[in-house]
């Protein structure tokens, strides 16, 4: 099939394997349906590639309550997202490896592309899934093909395609917890050439913690997405698919709430009671209400098109141009200090700050990314003992971020000196900063892949790519008027005996090998390795504004950290090597398939942010060796009416090598933090399950000879996880399971459905650990302690329902 007849067919894949359409009265097939994959640059059958793939598609989605991209590890295991404190540093992690970095030139270990364009900025993937077909989660690196950012996998995602015919749909859903959404698509000819499709969409969801001091809820979101495709056939032989889109999400995430506080724990510096800062609110598991002075916010807005040409060659393969452009901003803030306490009120120390604006400590400003790619791409013929596909890639990537930490309006403390540094008695670290950086990243790349049956059973696939990039920055710490990298490429710091690099440049050659066997044409035995790659990297953060001189001792003794920490880099680029090994097969006329793998992966110089303890600061850095190994496994059954998907993942990420690592907040000896270090080689890497599952269903009867019912049901389960890369004892969620249920009625062109979400009521976090605002030690008699948490989404039960209609 050439690649031309795959864009105007791409329609039609829409179930889920062993489901029917979403729309439909009852299951048009008695066997498992066809799922063609995309993200090897091939139209392929799911059960012909020879690696671990798991695809979501526009049914399964509906049936495990999946509308956002927050939502995908509810149907895909192996899949977790991190959430931090705002939306940029949340991190999307496969096989327990992500990057969870602060700095806008560090590259992710997971890429997202959609409709065949990478993501050059992570957080632009946290909005609503619009007219999505189908979710590829390519697991494992996968540098071959897609590049840098894609050391731990691919999240790949395509959205429909224009029809041949006139169609239209709507989709309203309403819940008790204040979630609304209404999505609406057209599509269909308006030529004997050209057919458009348009789609746009609108969800607000209030969010779940109350802000007693604004009255304003947090970690909500309001989504306004408009896409559209363009596609253009003057010939039999090309199209040209033009898809521009626009998206604005007004955000409230990421605010905590006291989960533990114990009694007689102070807060601050200024050493406040507790009754002072949560004037009525009792910490619990169950509390999901805060005070804070400022609300926490992203606005981010994004725009861009994509253009795909396709010439279909006469011998069946095709010739590919995909270009894009895209601009994403992003407007971040947040209450540093946790509080709604004004603290020019207080005299601490001898330091009155009666001068220091009225509030306390608010930290944030904009992300600014626009991003350019190109790639060429040639396809072989899908049939032929031979095929291939090889390309030329280029990007370019212009990044900026303005930040200032400090009043709650982002100006300065009034110049109110405390301990040396202009700062509030609220924590160690926050100090006055404010700063500008640009970072630009370049690359190109040549790709290439094949696969070759020796004999009809049996296949060898290589693949190669040659990779070059180019990267620079600048920085200037408008505080004290401190600049690196300026004018361009400069390599002076104000320590004279400190030399920095500011431009830098790297090239690698990854590939891949793998081979498969046919037993039978149900029944498939594979074997693959790939070298994966994630580049070099600058830690352009609040550090580079430290001034401060480091105490410990080495080279850097006495030395601004600042430009000690400029001095060290860019951090060296993660390199991996993965091994999988599996099979893929369906029995009984494919009204059941059953695919397994298992993987061992091994990663070198891990990207990580952590502390350094010479130099007392949170830095970006490389952990030494992480490895990742397990099983994952989905199965797919068609039993009439009855559709019933389960994906399963054994993971062990781990930290093989970390020594010297910083201790968590109060950690003492006993707990093993020796001289504030401790050794976590051998430990779990953080939010990485070792057991996660899914299972979703679907049973389909018919009322009469035009209406039909529906019950759908799904259950997720977890074991237990850490999400503190030091090992923080109470930053663990303890294994859980979430079910939810649903029903409906359905006619040719409508659907009704009610559900419930969390139906059993399970309490869980996406993340908690201990709070360091507050004082309190572990060496005390007794001990004390305080953890604040953010609860999940669907950590409470609610209700909802749903509407659709299609013509």
């Amino acid at each position: 099939m050439s690649c031309k007849s795959i864009l105007l067919a791409s329609a039609a894949f829409v179930g889920i394997a062993g489901a029917a359409h979403a729309q439909d009265a009852a299951p048009a097939t008695s066997t498992v349906e066809e799922i063609i994959v995309t993200g090897t640059k091939q139209a392929q059958n799911i059960q012909n590639v020879p690696s671990s793939v798991l695809v979501v598609t526009a049914a399964n989605l509906e049936r495990g309550n999946v509308r956002d991209f927050d939502d995908l590890p509810r149907a895909a295991p192996s899949l977790t997202i991190s959430k931090t404190t705002q939306p940029a540093n949340n991190s999307i992690n496969i096989r327990g490896i992500g990057t969870y970095a602060f700095s806008i030139a560090t590259q992710p270990s997971v890429a997202v592309v959609i409709d065949d364009v990478p993501q050059a900025f992570q957080a632009a993937a946290f909005a609503a899934l619009v007219d999505v077909q189908q979710v590829e989660v390519l697991r494992g690196p996968q540098s071959t093909l897609f590049g840098k950012a894609a050391s731990a996998g691919v999240v790949n995602i395509t959205t429909e395609a224009p029809s041949r015919v006139f169609t239209a749909k709507a989709d309203a859903l309403v819940t008790d917890d204040h979630e609304r959404r209404l999505q609406a698509s057209v599509s269909g000819p308006v030529s004997d050439t050209v057919a458009v499709r348009v789609a746009a969409n609108y969800s607000h969801y209030r969010g779940n913690i109350l802000n007693l001091t604004t009255g304003n809820w947090q970690n909500g979101t309001t989504d306004y997405t408009v896409r559209s495709k363009i596609a253009w056939s003057p010939t039999d032989r090309f199209t040209a698919t033009l898809s521009p889109y626009y998206t604005k999400t007004e955000g409230t995430c990421c605010a905590p709430a006291q989960y533990f506080l114990s009694p007689g724990v102070t807060f601050s510096r200024a050493n406040l009671p507790a009754s002072t800062i949560l004037a009525g609110i009792t910490p619990g598991k169950n509390n999901r209400l805060t005070r804070l002075d400022l609300d926490t916010e992203g606005f981010a807005e994004d725009y861009g098109t994509g253009l795909r040409l396709i010439y279909d060659l006469p011998n069946g393969g095709s010739l590919m141009s995909i270009s894009s452009y895209d601009k994403y901003r992003l407007e971040d803030f947040k209450d540093s200090d946790s509080s709604d306490f004004d603290f020019s009120t207080l005299t601490v120390g001898g330091v009155n700050f009666a001068t220091a604006p009225k509030g306390g400590v608010g930290d944030g400003g904009s992300f600014d990314v626009k991003t350019i790619t190109q790639e060429l791409r040639l396809t072989s013929p899908s049939s032929g003992a031979f095929r291939y596909v090889a390309g030329l890639f280029y990007s370019k990537t212009d990044s900026t971020r303005d930040y200032v930490r400090g009043s709650n309006t982002h100006g300065s403390f009034n110049g109110v000196i405390f301990n040396g540094q202009q700062q509030l008695p609220t924590t160690n670290s926050l100090v006055y900063s404010s700063y500008l950086t640009n970072s630009t990243s370049k690359t190109y790349a040549a790709f290439a892949q094949g696969s070759y049956d020796i004999t009809p059973k049996l296949t060898v696939i290589g693949g190669l790519r040659y990779h070059h990039e180019k990267l620079s920055y600048d920085f200037l710490d408008r505080d004290t008027g401190v600049t690196y990298g300026k004018p361009g490429c400069s390599t002076n710091t104000p320590t004279p005996s400190l030399k920095i690099s500011t431009c830098d440049s790297d090239s690698v050659v990854t590939g891949k090998a793998a081979v498969q066997y046919r037993f039978t044409p149900g029944f498939m035995v594979f074997a693959n390795a790939a070298k994966g790659y994630k580049g070099l990297a600058y830690d352009l953060t609040s550090i580079l504004t430290t001034r401060t001189a480091t105490t410990a001792a080495g080279s850097c003794f006495g030395l601004p950290v600042a430009d000690c920490v400029a001095s060290r880099q860019p951090v060296p680029p993660e390199t991996s090597k993965s091994y999988e090994g599996g099979f893929k097969s369906s029995f009984f006329d494919r009204r059941l398939t059953w695919n397994m793998t298992a993987f061992f992966e091994d990663y070198r110089h891990f990207q990580a942010q952590s502390r350094d303890l010479d130099l007392g600061q949170n830095i970006l850095q490389s952990l030494g060796k992480v490895t990742s190994k397990g099983v994952e496994t989905e199965v797919a059954i068609y039993a009439g009416g009855l559709t019933l998907n389960a994906n399963g993942s054994y993971n062990i990420a781990r930290m093989d090598t970390f020594l010297n690592a910083p201790c968590y907040a109060a950690q003492t000896a006993a707990e093993g933090c020796v001289g504030g270090r401790q050794n976590l080689s051998g430990k779990n890497l953080p939010n990485a399950p070792k057991w996660t599952g899914t299972l979703t269903g679907q049973y389909d009867w018919r009322l009469n000879a035009e209406y039909g019912a529906f019950i759908q049901a799904s259950y997720r389960w977890q074991s237990d996880v850490s999400f503190s890369l030091v090992q923080d004892p109470d930053a663990v969620q303890e294994a859980y399971g979430i079910f939810n249920l649903g029903a409906g009625v359905q006619k040719d062109n409508w659907k009704v459905s009610v559900f419930a979400n969390n139906l059993f009521d399970k309490n869980y976090a996406l993340t908690k650990g201990r709070d360091n605002a507050w004082n309190f030690s572990r060496t005390a008699t007794p001990a004390t302690l305080a953890v604040n948490w953010k609860p999940g989404r669907d950590s409470e039960r609610y209700f909802g329902v749903r509407a659709q209609v299609k013509y």
